[in-house]
């Protein structure tokens, strides 16, 4: 099992000393070719989503000068996989807020308009990518941004669908089971049982906020020893399952050391 973290001014100063032992750096398709040039130059590098425009369930995602970007990113990275999220459920839609997404009722699509979008955008990904595509869950909110596509059933179906693995994000399923309503440990690992994770190759770890029991919010926490009975659970219903990063939001350096340290109890 491969450990990674998502790039951070903590992580490359931990690793430009030698103190961290990390395989890989994630870097968003949102940052610029000379931030992967810093993480190539360091470790290997996965790499995450086209661009914060490009949606699976959009008309048309494949704007031709963000194409030319992510082709030159994986050209030179050269990661093992691809991933992006499976996609939202309107068009437009943005944060509303830093914790979620959104968009107006009236853009709203239709379910049949959004998995079709979602189904037939995701093929040609992979088709151009030249490289397995892994799709992402989401965390679920309300705002008609997340509508169908955290349903796990529906997230299960898309995956047949497409033909490809998965990325699972431990925080959003999280999210999801508890703001869909299934809130106890019980519920919780229930929402994960109906999602695909035979198909599990990569695993985003965080530790979600709990919003005094109104609802979760996707703060990228670093982890804590809590966390692990399902990272456990999960990693033994996830037997493809070969990298796990963690994705807390600008760690220290101390944080990040130990969430590393705590990802070894787990996977030796």
């Amino acid at each position: 099992m491969r450990i990674g973290a998502t790039i951070s001014p903590a992580l490359l100063s931990l690793l430009d000393s030698g103190r961290i032992e990390v395989d890989y750096i994630e870097v968003n398709g949102e940052r610029d070719i000379a931030t992967l040039e810093r993480a190539l130059a360091l470790r290997p590098v996965l790499l995450h989503d086209i661009s914060y425009t490009f949606w699976l369930n959009y008309a048309d995602p494949f704007d031709a000068a963000t194409m030319a970007k992510a082709r030159a990113m994986i050209d030179l990275a050269r990661p093992p996989w691809h991933s992006t999220g499976i996609g939202a459920s309107a068009e437009p839609q943005g944060h509303t807020t830093e914790f979620w997404r959104g968009a107006l009722a009236s853009d709203l699509q239709s379910r049949e308009v959004c998995l079709a979008a979602i189904t037939r955008n995701a093929k040609r990904l992979m088709d151009w990518l030249g490289i397995p595509l892994l799709l992402e869950n989401y965390n679920y909110h309300p705002t008609n941004a997340y509508e169908y596509v955290c349903e796990p059933a529906t997230f299960s179906a898309l995956i047949a669908d497409i033909g490809c693995d998965m990325l699972l994000d431990l925080a959003h399923a999280q999210i999801s089971a508890f703001n869909m309503g299934r809130r106890d440990t019980h519920g919780m690992r229930d929402y994960l049982s109906e999602l695909p994770l035979a198909q599990v190759r990569e695993i985003h770890i965080n530790r979600p906020h709990n919003d005094g029991g109104r609802q979760m919010l996707d703060l990228h926490g670093p982890i804590q020893t809590s966390d692990l009975d399902l990272l456990r659970w999960t990693l033994e219903r996830a037997p493809k399952a070969e990298a796990i990063t963690l994705e807390s939001h600008l760690p220290s350096e101390e944080a990040l050391l130990n969430e590393v340290a705590l990802l070894r109890q787990v996977t030796g």
